[in-house]
C-alpha cells in the first residue's frame, strides 16, 4: 500500500503510483543571501539528482504530490523560487501524469507560479483512503470515514541516535494513529537542516499526536532504504 523510497513516500491507490515529497523550501538559499551569508546555490541540482536516483528505482508514476513548504520566503516570491520551482515542475512533468501541490505556511503566495504550469494549489487532497495535507491546518474533510490514511508534512521529523560515544541526527518517517487515522509525518526534502526531534521540540502539528507512541523508521539516503528503529518511547 505505501513504501519508504529514500525519504520520499510511495503510495498505490485505486491503481495509482503516488509519490510523495515532503517540504522542499526552495529558495531558502536566495533567503540567506540576502542576510548577508553567503552560500553556493546547489539545492537544486542536488534535489534533481536525488530524485533522478528515485525515479531510476520506482519508473515513472501516475501523480506527485509536493506536500507543502515548497517555496521558502514567506510574503513574496523571490528570484531563485521562481526558477526553482518552475524548474522542478517541469522535471516532474516528463516523470507524471499528474501534480498536486498542497499549500504549506511558507507558500501563501505559490499560485502564481503553479498558475505558470495550469496547477491549482490544493489545501489538502483525497484519493480513495488516503488524504495528503500539509499539517499546519485542519480541515473537517480529512475526518471522512473513507479517508483512514492521513500523510502530513510540515513536522520536519529526525531523530538523535547516539553510540554510546557520538551523537547523529538522521530524517525520519513517524507511523503512528491518530482518532482512529492511521498518520504518517514525511521528513523534509529539504537538506540544509535535518529537521527536529520530537523528544526535544514541538513539531508545531496543529494535531495533538501522541508522538512516543508512533513507530520511527531511520532514512537510509545513500541506499534510498529505511531503517525500522522501533517506538518513539523506546529509542535511545
Amino acid at each position: 500500500m505505501f513504501e519508504f523510497i529514500g525519504k520520499c513516500l510511495l503510495v498505490e491507490e485505486q491503481g495509482k503510483k503516488i509519490l510523495v515529497i515532503g517540504d522542499l523550501h526552495l529558495g531558502f538559499e536566495e533567503a540567506l543571501n540576502k542576510t548577508g551569508v553567503f552560500v553556493f546555490r546547489k539545492m537544486f541540482s542536488e534535489v534533481i539528482e536525488y530524485l533522478d536516483r528515485v525515479f531510476e528505482k520506482i519508473g515513472n508514476v501516475d501523480v506527485v504530490v509536493l506536500l507543502g513548504d515548497v517555496k521558502h520566503v514567506f510574503g513574496r516570491i523571490v528570484g531563485q523560487e521562481w526558477n526553482d520551482i518552475l524548474g522542478l515542475l517541469d522535471y516532474l512533468e516528463d516523470k507524471c501524469k499528474k501534480i498536486v501541490v498542497i499549500r504549506g505556511n511558507h507558500d501563501k503566495i505559490i499560485g502564481p507560479i503553479a498558475k505558470k504550469r495550469g496547477i491549482v494549489v490544493e489545501n489538502y487532497w483525497v484519493v480513495g483512503r488516503f488524504c495528503f495535507l500539509h499539517g499546519d491546518k485542519d480541515f473537517v474533510e480529512n475526518y471522512d470515514k473513507e479517508a483512514r490514511y492521513w500523510v502530513v508534512g510540515h513536522g520536519h521529523p529526525a531523530v538523535k541516535i547516539s553510540d554510546g560515544i557520538k551523537v547523529e541526527k538522521f530524517k525520519t518517517f513517524l507511523v503512528g494513529k491518530y482518532k482512529r487515522k492511521n498518520v504518517i509525518l514525511v521528513p523534509s526534502f529539504f537538506d540544509y537542516n535535518l529537521g527536529s526531534d520530537p523528544r526535544e521540540n514541538d513539531l508545531r502539528f496543529v494535531w495533538d499526536f501522541n508522538l512516543k507512541k508512533f513507530d520511527v523508521w531511520i532514512v537510509q539516503d545513500d541506499k534510498l532504504e529505511v531503517l525500522d528503529f522501533g517506538k518513539l518511547d523506546e529509542l535511545e
